[in-house]
C-alpha cells in the first residue's frame, strides 16, 4: 500500500462524534498523524464546549490539535434537520468535503427502541441525504457495531449484511408502536442493523463503507496509552462494577450455544481507528469488521485482594438466577467469531496506520488497565468519604 500521508493531505473530512472515544481518536490521527488537509468536526452547542470535551479526554494533546489549524469545529445537532448547521458553513463543506465519517452515536443500552431510532438511525439517513449535495465526496463512512447480527447463531460472522427482517417495515412498526416481533440483545444492536440496511438500500449511488468495531477498549498507544472516554468502554465499565460489587459470574445461554468458550472480543480504540482509516485510503466499500479476539477480558479478569477468582458459568437452566450484570453484557453469553478477512492485506503495514501489535503484551496491558480502573474506584470512594474497596 502507498504512503498514507499524500492521500490524506488531499482529503477534507467531515467528522461527527469527534468528542467521543473512537471519534476523538480519529480526530487526533487525522489532525496530528496524517496531516489531513482539513477536518470539519461537528460539536454540540458551541466550539468552546467541544474543545472542553476534547480537553477532558486528551488534556496533553488538545493544544497541539488546535495549533495544527487543521480542525474547524462546526456547531450542530445530529437530531435536527440539516444537522442544524449554519447554511454558510454547510455550503462551504458541500464544496470541499471529500470524506464523511459518521461516528456519532448514543451508545446507551437503556434507551427505548423509538429513542434509539431517533438518535442512531434517523441521523444517519439524514446525513446520507445531505451527502448528495457534496460535490467532491468520494466516501461515506458509517461506524456501526459488530453486534448488529445479534440474531445469528454462534460461530463465524462474515463481513456482510444479515437482514433481521424487512428494514422499512420494522422501522415503521417501531415508530408507530415501539415494538418489533423479533428478539434482540438490546435496542442499540437492532437499530444499528436496521440502519445498515436502510443506508444501503436507500442510497445505491453513495460510496458507502460500513465499519463494525467489536467492543471498544482503551488505546494501546494513541493518542496516548490507555486513552478512553469515561463510559465508552463496556469492558472497563463491567470491571469497575465488579470491583464495586462482585458478581456471581453466571450467564444464561440457549441450548444452541452452551460452549463456555465465549470470547469477549475487544479492540483497542487506536487499532479500530487505524482499520477504518486504512480502508478509507484503500477505497473500500461495503462492510468491514474491526476486532481483536486476543483481548479476552475473562482471561485477565480482575478480582479484589483476598477474594478468589470469579468463576464464569454458562447455564441453560434459567431457574438459576444469572449475575446482576449479565443483562448489561448479554454478549458474554454468546460465542461469535467476527471475520476480518477484508483487513488481512494490511497486516504488514507500518507507520501511523499500523495495525500490527508487535511486542505489545496483552496480559500486562490488561493488568495495568485493571490497576488504573481500581485506582479510579478508590478515588471515587475516597471522594464519597470511604477508602474501603
Amino acid at each position: 500500500m502507498d504512503d498514507p500521508l499524500p492521500f490524506f493531505r488531499r482529503q477534507t473530512i467531515f467528522l461527527t462524534g469527534g468528542t467521543g472515544c473512537l471519534g476523538g481518536c480519529l480526530l487526533y490521527k487525522l489532525a496530528m498523524k496524517l496531516d489531513t488537509a482539513k477536518v470539519y468536526a461537528l460539536v454540540r452547542e458551541s466550539t468552546e464546549r467541544g474543545v472542553s470535551q476534547l480537553k477532558d479526554i486528551m488534556p496533553n494533546q488538545i493544544d497541539d490539535i488546535l495549533a495544527a489549524k487543521k480542525v474547524q469545529f462546526v456547531v450542530g445537532d445530529v437530531t435536527k434537520k440539516n444537522f442544524g448547521i449554519d447554511p454558510a458553513v454547510f455550503t462551504e463543506m458541500a464544496r470541499t468535503v471529500t470524506v464523511i465519517v459518521h461516528s456519532a452515536a448514543d451508545i446507551s443500552l437503556k434507551n427505548s427502541l423509538q429513542e434509539c431510532v431517533r438518535r442512531n438511525c434517523l441521523p444517519v439517513l439524514e446525513l446520507a441525504t445531505l451527502a448528495s449535495s457534496f460535490k467532491r465526496l468520494s466516501k461515506f463512512v458509517f461506524v456501526s457495531t459488530a453486534y448488529v447480527n445479534y440474531h445469528l447463531p454462534d460461530g463465524v460472522v462474515q463481513e456482510k449484511i444479515y437482514p433481521a427482517g424487512d428494514a422499512e417495515k420494522l422501522l415503521t412498526q417501531i415508530m408507530k408502536t415501539g415494538t418489533v416481533p423479533v428478539g434482540y440483545l438490546h435496542p442499540y444492536s437492532l437499530v444499528k442493523n436496521l440502519t445498515e440496511q436502510l443506508l444501503l438500500s436507500r442510497n445505491p449511488r453513495l460510496l458507502i463503507l460500513i465499519a463494525r468495531p467489536t467492543v471498544i477498549a482503551p488505546a494501546i498507544s494513541q493518542p496516548y496509552p490507555y486513552y478512553s472516554r469515561h463510559g465508552s468502554c463496556p469492558g472497563s465499565n463491567y470491571v469497575q462494577r465488579y470491583m464495586e460489587a462482585p458478581d456471581s459470574g453466571i450467564f444464561h445461554v440457549s441450548p444452541l450455544h452452551p460452549t463456555g468458550t465465549n470470547i469477549f472480543d475487544e479492540v483497542p480504540v487506536d487499532i479500530a481507528a487505524n482499520v477504518i482509516l486504512l480502508h478509507i485510503m484503500d477505497g473500500t466499500t461495503g462492510i468491514i469488521h474491526a476486532g481483536a479476539g486476543s483481548y479476552d477480558i475473562i482471561d485477565h479478569f480482575p478480582h479484589q485482594p483476598g477474594s478468589r477468582r470469579p468463576e464464569f458459568r454458562y447455564l441453560i437452566d434459567k431457574r438459576v438466577a444469572q449475575g446482576r450484570y449479565a443483562e448489561f453484557l448479554k454478549i458474554f453469553g454468546r460465542d461469535w467469531y467476527f471475520s476480518s478477512a477484508a483487513s488481512q492485506k494490511f497486516a504488514a503495514i507500518e507507520g501511523p496506520l499500523s495495525i500490527a501489535l508487535g511486542n505489545h503484551d496483552a496480559g500486562k496491558f490488561m493488568s495495568d488497565r485493571t490497576r488504573r480502573l481500581r485506582d479510579d474506584v478508590v478515588r471515587r470512594r475516597s471522594l464519597e468519604g470511604s477508602t474501603k474497596l
